[in-house]
């Protein structure tokens, strides 16, 4: 889409916004818009909502899985209104216990064979840094607390970790609804911020999928190495969130160089002999978890352009 620029008085240049998106935001004259410089281009963003999304869901066919992912994705999306159709009672109980864990959702109305989930606060994008710094900051204590448990073999502190990292996913449900209803604060970086956040849900993920894999053996035991590999990665974890903040391209180089060593720890440990059920499964999560890191190394590399 292109656009002329005209001069109006001596020294001022303007152009003008398409109809439909004018429309669509219901802009008028003398309102305000955000504008943001980057190099050559410039995206001016509207400080008002657009109107009220709302979708309509039929639950009848689905199963409890798939009615809360239903439900997550149409909060994720950024909807503002949510209406459930159902016909069974158990499938309303379990809807509210969905909508209760969508952060600023709520059941608004209800009938005989419906609901409608709304929000009840609003979402705005100066919520985002301090949810995300505290994902990070969770994330790190479940991964460091995970380590204690498993010393211990204590399976029901362990069992608290799976719990954990679904109140994680909350967060970080909210903070994808917010970057597709708000976008980041710098626009064109809002792709990349929420491949971030996908890969930390997906990094929590594999420690909470880790304790309950072990639960499930009658006694937890490994050796020296793997608790040593267990730290260290547990440590990256929070190294990386210290750069995060404070990006410094030296820094980064070791941290690249660290992820590598580590992952070639990960494959000789593999060769260990008489290696037990438990050491196997926990080699297999700890892949996966420094997968996680180079990844989220990856993005940060290129959420600096």
């Amino acid at each position: 889409m292109k656009r002329k620029i005209f001069k109006l008085g001596a020294t001022t240049l303007v152009t003008y916004l398409p109809a439909k998106w004018i429309k669509q935001h219901n802009l008028k004259p003398g309102d305000e818009l955000l504008l943001f410089e980057k190099e050559k281009s410039i995206t001016f963003s509207t400080m008002k909502d657009s109107e009220i999304k709302e979708i309509e869901i039929d639950i009848e066919e689905l199963n409890q899985e798939l009615i809360k992912e239903y439900l997550t994705g149409a909060f994720i999306r950024g909807y503002d209104q949510i209406k459930i159709l159902f016909k069974k009672q158990e499938s309303l109980v379990f809807t509210q216990e969905t909508i209760n864990s969508l952060i600023g959702l709520a059941i608004i109305e209800q009938g005989t064979n419906y609901c409608v989930a709304g929000e009840i606060s609003e979402t705005t994008d100066t919520q985002f840094d301090n949810i995300f710094r505290r994902i990070f900051l969770l994330t790190i204590s479940m991964a460091e607390d995970s380590l204690i448990d498993l010393i211990k073999n204590d399976k029901e502190s362990l069992k608290g970790i799976k719990r954990r990292d679904l109140d994680i996913d909350i967060f970080i449900n909210f903070c994808f609804r917010i970057l597709n209803k708000k976008g980041y604060k710098d626009y064109f970086k809002t792709p990349i911020v929420y491949n971030i956040l996908q890969v930390i849900k997906e990094l929590g993920n594999n420690y909470g999928d880790l304790t309950i894999d072990l639960i499930r053996h009658e006694k937890i035991t490994f050796r020296k190495e793997l608790k040593e590999l267990y730290r260290e990665t547990n440590e990256s974890i929070r190294r990386f969130y210290h750069l995060f903040y404070n990006f410094e391209k030296n820094d980064f180089i070791s941290f690249q160089i660290e992820c590598k060593k580590r992952n070639d720890k990960i494959k000789s440990l593999n060769n260990l002999k008489n290696i037990n059920p438990e050491e196997m499964t926990i080699l297999y999560h700890l892949r996966k978890i420094n997968d996680n890191l180079y990844n989220l190394f990856r993005l940060k590399i290129n959420e600096q352009f």
